[in-house]
């Protein structure tokens, strides 16, 4: 729950400075997102990571760093604000890839993720009710050959864009050979898809190579037998809210959080869904 609390001046000797811009901007097709990131209590900060759909994966797109620009406006009277989200960008030239990005996302609903150099975060632009869609323009002249960029909501929401520290999936999920010797490593990635049991099992991690502070998400493969990870506070466990188990049910998802402390390697639950 929000407590309404002072906001102090943020550190640094220029807190208001612009900041500079993460020229490539991550895209996500609405239909292609199989698990949201719950905001928590205070209604911004995005808690876990979005996972995608089987076949499915986002995308990135180059954009002129200085020419991005993300902004909400609000509206409504005294007792109907809503949030309408806005950004805007331009990608250089007009190759076909370019082209063809801006043919075949016309119309389809999507999230912008962007972030920049500055930040330890990113931004989501959009929700899951009131997703962004693309409205595009050419210029190719004297001057410039360039796509201006610009993603609207159409439906109003409550919500202001969201703080996102999880993971950007652009390639498939790292597929899982046993529940019983779950490597988490940069080179298996960030996003586990666990095999189909016949016989239940407990998931448990030979290894955890990553840094504090990392997140992971595990889907489930289900089976007769879907496997369970329960908590733990031995080196290579997993600490679950409230000690309640995991059933790694076909499509459900857990993210997790690396927590490091002196030789102890733990997972921290961050979100279920």
């Amino acid at each position: 729950m929000y407590l309404r609390t002072n906001v102090v001046k943020p550190l640094g000797k220029s807190p208001g400075a612009a900041a500079p811009k993460e020229p490539n901007v991550t895209i996500v097709a609405v239909d292609d997102i199989l698990t949201w990131p719950m905001r928590d209590d205070k209604g911004v900060n995005m808690l876990g990571s979005f996972v995608m759909k089987d076949n499915a994966k986002m995308i990135s797109v180059y954009m002129t760093p200085s020419k991005i620009k993300a902004t909400f406006e609000s509206d409504g009277d005294e007792d109907s604000v809503s949030i309408m989200q806005k950004f805007e960008a331009e990608s250089p030239g007009n190759e076909l890839e370019l082209s063809e990005f801006v043919q075949n996302w016309i119309g389809v609903n999507a999230i912008i993720i962007y972030g920049s150099c500055v930040d330890s975060y990113r931004k989501v632009m959009g929700t899951k009710c009131a997703p962004m869609q693309l409205k595009p323009s050419l210029q190719d002249d004297n001057d410039a050959r360039k796509h201006m960029l610009v993603f609207e909501q159409f439906a109003k929401s409550g919500y202001v864009p969201g703080h996102y520290t999880g993971t950007l999936s652009f390639a498939a999920p790292f597929a899982v050979a046993s529940v019983g010797a779950v490597t988490v490593n940069e080179a298996n990635g960030r996003t586990y898809q666990l095999p189909a049991t016949a016989v239940t099992a407990p998931i448990v991690f030979a290894a955890i190579a990553l840094n504090h502070g990392d997140e992971i998400s595990l889907i489930g493969g289900g089976g007769a037998g879907a496997a369970t990870l329960v908590t733990g506070v031995a080196d290579k466990s997993a600490l679950l809210i409230n000690g309640t188990t995991w059933t790694a049910l076909d499509g459900a998802v857990i993210n997790l959080k690396v927590f490091k402390n002196g030789a102890i390697t733990l997972l921290q639950e961050v979100s279920r869904a």
